[in-house]
This record gives C-alpha cells, structure tokens and sequence, in this order.
C-alpha cells in the first residue's frame, strides 16, 4: 500500500524502526513475530559532560500476533535484555499491544507502543544509547499517515504511582510531525517538527520535592535530493527549551530555565554506507532525553554548566541489508567540541537487527468449540 511505501521512504536509515502496518489481508491469521536486536556500542567520551559507557548484549521480543479483523491486532508476549557479561536477565517486560485503523492513514496504538527511535527524534532530544536502556515504552500512540502528512503522537508513562509511593510520577508526552511541502521524484521539501514535553510531579505520592516540567521543541526544513544512486538532505533546525518548577538543589535541580539551540546538518546516504556531518550551537539548552554532549549541563554533575556549547560532529554508517528482516550496520560517530580544549569524543557501535513473521495458522472461530 502507499502507506508502507511511503512509511519506508521516510525512515529508510533508521534501522531501528519496528513500526507494522495493519495487513489487509490477515484476518484471523494468527502469527508468531520475532524480533532481535544484538548491539555493541562504545562510548570514548572525554568530554565533562558525558560519561563514557559501553552497553553491549542482546534484546529480545517474541510475540504472538493475532488479526481479529484487518483493522485490529493484539501482539502478546514479552520482551528481554541480556547484557553480556551478566548472568540472568537486565529487563524482562510483558508485552501487551492492540493496534487499531480507525479510518484509512489513522492509527491508533494503546499499551507497548512503537517507541524510542521509531519516533525518529533529533539528536539533542533524544540519545540514541535510550535505544538499550530504555527500549520499552507503555502507554498510547496516535499514527496518522497521509499525502501531506507524517504524525506520530505519544504518551509513554514512564512511573506509575500509588497513594503514599515514595517517588513522583513521570511521563512524557511527544509529537513528530513531517509535513511535505514539495513531493517529487527528485525533490523533497519537509518541514519537521518535534515537541517534547517531560512531567515529573504527581499528588498521591509521600515524596517532598516539587514537581516540574520541562518542554522541548525543534523546527526545521528537510530538503532531499534524489539521485540515482545516493540520496543528500540538508536538514536545519532551530530548537528550544524551557523549563519550570525545579528544586532548589539536588537530583532535578536546573540552573537554567529557557535556552535554545541551532543544528545544522547534511547527509548523504547510499545502498552501502551513510555520511553525516553537523554544526551544533546550542545556548542554555537541556533537554532530560537528549545526548549529553549537546547539553549545558553535565550528565553526572548537575552543578557542572557551560551557557554556550558548540560541537562539530561526522557519523557515518556502513550498511549490510540482506532482506527487509536482517540488516547488519557498522556505525562510528566523532563529535569536536569547539569551546572547551578536549580530545574529540568518538562512538562506534555494531547492531545486527533481525524481525521476522512466521505465519502459524487462520483461525475459524466457528470451529473453535
């Protein structure tokens, strides 16, 4: 269908998307769909504003996938992280999703939704190594798809309370939308816009501190030029921040309220590999998702500011697709930081992905009994 064409045109060098479309032809059908990730990544951060960290291991997530009609599907099973190196289990998390069409490019998603990098996200928003650590995401999802419009909005409730718990309820409320002003065969013309707003705060709970909120935006333009075999963008983004609410001092607190940022990219992207490079002026700017190094204050040592920061960064990617269900990607990062006189912090990680549909029977339910 369009959807699907479209759907993989827009996230063709994300890897990590898991997002399915309703089949139209699967009513009854009953499948079991396995999903792995096997992930090195390592992190040589110098920088005073992110630690170094090396996640390596395996995720896991067989479901049963069952159609009780083309416009509604449940996938039940579970999910598992194993950290090589670790006996046992890091995470094993029950998984419960029922994804209904309400109308033709309009989706909605309640329970294990498609989250973390299938929302696509701007680096300083969100850092990719969420992708392990934070992997599953509960709550609900609206997905609207059409000829003008790409949406994808959450709520993805991270801490759940009870009356007298301890701690403070979380959530996080999203939205990414691609608006297409230009659509040709050669030309694309985007504009992108991402909101993110985090809350922390509940009124059942024991805890004594405050609650708060934080908000952040980016806006910007996708330019991509198609070829015939490689693809460029130009991708500028303005983003902004502003948060409310903090503690004085400890764990949340913030010495800053409101701050923006100025991200600068390109890429080319080819069957085989992918290359990108950008500018990084941010002022102010935090954001509790985003990748540390772009961040005014540090990772570890919230006292630890910098007002300004300005980064030059180059990924770049080498791709081994075999099928639409296996693909193996070599991925090394270089991030410069042009205020502060440290070595250049570099990131290279290995992730072979596989997600595969076996089909296991149509149920008649007239048979059934």
């Amino acid at each position: 269908s369009m959807f699907l064409v479209g759907l993989k045109n827009s996230l063709a060098q994300n890897i990590f998307q898991t997002r399915e479309l309703l089949c139209d032809s699967c009513n009854k059908h009953l499948n079991l769909r396995f999903e792995s990730s096997s992930f090195f990544k390592n992190n040589e951060y110098e920088s005073p504003f992110a630690t170094g960290f090396t996640g390596i291991g395996v995720m896991f997530k067989p479901t049963l996938e069952y159609y009780f009609n083309k416009n509604t599907k449940l996938n039940f099973g579970a999910f598992g992280l194993k950290y090589s190196g670790l006996d046992g289990l890091s995470q094993f998390v029950p998984i419960y999703q029922i994804q209904h069409k309400v109308m033709n490019g309009f989706e909605l998603v309640f329970g294990s939704i498609y989250g973390n990098l299938n929302h696509d996200l701007a680096e300083p928003l969100y850092r990719f190594d969420r992708y392990y650590l934070n992997n599953v995401e509960y709550g609900v999802q609206m997905l609207n798809h059409s000829k003008f419009l790409d949406s994808d909005l959450w709520l993805n409730w991270e801490q759940f309370i009870f009356e007298g718990d301890p701690f403070q309820e979380e959530f996080t409320l999203g939205n990414h939308t691609k608006i297409k002003f230009l659509n040709r065969k050669r030309l694309k013309i985007k504009g992108d816009c991402q909101v993110l707003i985090y809350h922390k705060g509940g009124e059942i709970d024991t805890y004594m501190g405050p609650a708060f909120y934080l908000f952040n935006g980016a806006y910007g333009l996708d330019f991509q030029f198609k070829t015939k075999f490689i693809n460029y963008a130009i991708r500028p983004k303005f983003l902004t921040y502003h948060g409310d609410g903090f503690p004085e001092n400890g764990k949340n607190s913030n010495p800053y309220k409101n701050g923006n940022g100025l991200l600068f990219s390109g890429d080319l992207e080819h069957k085989y590999f992918y290359i990108e490079t950008g500018y990084w002026n941010g002022n102010k700017f935090v954001s509790p998702n985003g990748e540390s190094l772009y961040l005014s204050v540090s990772e570890s040592n919230s006292d630890f500011h910098q007002d300004n920061r300005q980064l030059y960064y180059t990924k770049f990617r080498l791709k081994r697709h075999m099928s639409r269900n296996l693909k193996l990607e070599l991925r090394a990062n270089l991030y410069v930081d042009l205020k502060n006189d440290v070595l250049p912090d570099y990131s290279f990680g290995l992730y072979f992905i596989a997600n595969e549909l076996f089909f296991l029977k149509k149920i008649n339910s007239n048979n059934l009994f």
